[in-house]
């Protein structure tokens, strides 16, 4: 239904550098092979508490980072073939609305009462296999956050064991705002019409999300 892969950047060695280029690589491109024409007094970043442009993000990251983490990224990437049921001019609102929610509400159930600090980049692109619409957003969070209780910033951790399943939280978190969002914009019968659309889908290729964790940026 919704591809998210978290990655983070260790603040070792040339991290400092890399992350630069990354967030640049993600302010003027698309994809690997667009670019995109920059409207003068239009910002590409969506400010949370992390910055509007490269320069900012980056002093915040690195104001922010952890002893192991200099940034967290994530990626959210709806299904085309849920984006095609979506009229066009309304298809980046649903994205830029996704995201939202999903980082806000994700921390809400997290007990992270203060939020985290997040800035996103909207693209706008085509699948290399079939040329569907594919918009998704590049999201940047902290490697640290405000700790209320401790009245300082500890550690952001995004762990997966018997105790923290913080990955299968983004993964309902994330399912669940997206059925809310194409309820509201398509109907509560969209399960019904992408079906009709698309019969030869498998069903695990809508309903199960793929989560990715990795330090390689």
């Amino acid at each position: 239904m919704c591809v998210a892969n978290l990655r983070y950047r260790r603040p070792l060695g040339e991290g400092g550098k890399k992350m630069k280029a990354l967030l640049g690589y993600l302010t003027y491109r698309d994809s690997r092979h667009e670019g995109v024409r920059l409207v003068a007094g239009k910002e590409r970043w969506v400010d949370r508490g992390m910055g509007q442009s490269v320069t900012e993000i980056a002093e915040r990251c690195q104001a922010y980072q952890s002893e192991h983490v200099l940034l967290f990224s994530l990626v959210i990437n709806p299904n085309p073939s849920l984006i095609e049921m979506i009229p066009v001019d309304k298809r980046e609102a649903f994205v830029r609305q996704l995201t939202e929610s999903v980082v806000e509400d994700f921390f809400v159930e997290r007990g992270i009462d203060t939020g985290v600090e997040f800035s996103y980049v909207y693209h706008s692109r085509n699948t290399d296999a079939d040329g569907r619409h594919n918009p998704h957003t590049h999201i940047v969070l902290p490697g640290t956050f405000y700790e209320a209780d401790e009245g300082r910033r500890v550690p952001l951790y995004f762990s997966q064991n018997r105790s923290e399943r913080h990955i299968d939280l983004l993964h309902t978190v994330t399912e669940r705002h997206t059925e809310q969002l194409l309820e509201r914009t398509i109907g509560h019968d969209w399960e019904r019409l992408h079906d009709e659309r698309n019969p030869t889908q498998a069903e695990d290729d809508l309903a199960s999300p793929s989560f990715d964790i990795s330090f390689d940026l």
